[in-house]
C-alpha cells in the first residue's frame, strides 16, 4: 500500500542546521518529504522541471540551486544518473522502522532503488537507527536481515556533483548522455525519416522568415530551454 500522509516532526525547527538553510532549500525539502511518489525509504524521482511545476514562479534552475544546497549540507542524496533523490532524515523521523510491517515495505522499496550510492546510504541509515533502537521487532524480519547485509556508506563519504548542463541540453545531446552516441544518432535518423515526405514544388520553395519563426516556436514548445538566471550566473556546474 502506498503512503497516504507525510510525517514531519515539528522538532525540525529546533535544528540549527535546518534553520540555517535558505527558504528555497527548506521548501524543496518539504516538497520532497510530502511528494506523492516518495517511497518507504524516503526516495523519489528527481526531475527538476516536474518539481518546479508544482509551484508557481519556480523554475528548474531554482530547484537545482536548492538541491545543491541540500546536497552540500547532507540533507538529501542526489543521483542524476538514475534521476533519484533520497531524503536522508525520512527513515529516522517518519516512524517506518518502528512498525515491522512498514519496515518490510521499506526493505521492498530498497530493492527497487536504482542508484548504488543511494542504496548504500539507505543501508547506513538503517544500521544507524538499529544501533540506537536495538530492540525493535523489525530487525527480525527476513527482509530487513537481508538489507542490513548490503553495502553501506555514510552520506559524508559520498560525492554528488549536480550537473546543470542538462537545463540547456538539446534532445539529441540528452539521448547521447543518457544512452550513448549511437542511440542519439539512431533517434535523429528515425526522426528525420519520419518527417521526410514526397518532394513537391511547395516543399522545395524557399522558406519565409515567418515559417522559420513558427518552426522555432514549435521546437521551443516541444523542448523548452531553461535560460541562466541572472542572479545565479556565477554558479558553477
Amino acid at each position: 500500500m502506498g503512503r497516504e500522509r507525510a510525517s514531519i516532526n515539528i522538532d525540525i525547527w529546533g535544528d540549527s542546521a535546518f534553520r540555517d538553510l535558505t527558504v528555497p532549500a527548506q521548501a524543496l525539502y518539504f516538497k520532497l518529504m510530502s511528494h506523492p511518489k516518495l517511497d518507504y525509504c524516503g526516495v523519489v524521482e528527481f526531475h527538476p522541471g516536474r518539481l518546479a511545476s508544482m509551484s508557481r514562479e519556480t523554475t528548474a534552475e531554482d530547484i537545482m540551486t536548492a538541491a545543491s544546497e541540500l546536497s552540500e549540507k547532507w540533507w538529501c542524496v542526489f543521483d542524476q544518473s538514475t534521476d533519484e533523490v533520497m531524503v536522508r532524515g525520512f527513515l529516522r523521523h517518519d516512524g517506518v522502522l518502528l512498525q515491522p510491517r512498514l519496515a518490510v515495505s521499506a526493505a521492498k522499496a530498497y530493492a527497487a532503488i536504482a542508484s548504488n550510492k543511494i542504496r548504500a546510504v539507505v543501508v547506513h541509515e538503517v544500521k544507524r537507527f538499529k544501533r540506537e533502537n536495538p530492540g525493535l521487532a523489525a530487525w527480525d524480519k527476513p527482509q530487513m536481515i537481508t538489507l542490513l547485509k548490503q553495502e553501506s556508506a555514510d552520506v559524508r563519504d559520498t560525492v554528488t556533483d549536480l550537473d546543470w548542463a542538462f537545463l540547456t541540453m538539446t534532445l539529441g545531446e540528452h539521448y547521447a548522455r543518457r544512452f550513448g552516441q549511437d542511440y542519439a544518432q539512431a533517434s535523429d535518423q528515425t526522426s528525420g525519416s519520419a518527417t521526410t515526405g514526397p518532394t513537391t514544388a511547395t516543399a522545395t520553395s524557399t522558406p519565409t522568415a515567418t515559417s522559420s519563426n513558427e518552426d522555432a516556436l514549435e521546437r521551443n514548445e516541444r523542448y523548452p530551454q531553461v535560460l541562466p538566471h541572472p542572479r545565479r550566473s556565477g554558479i558553477a556546474s
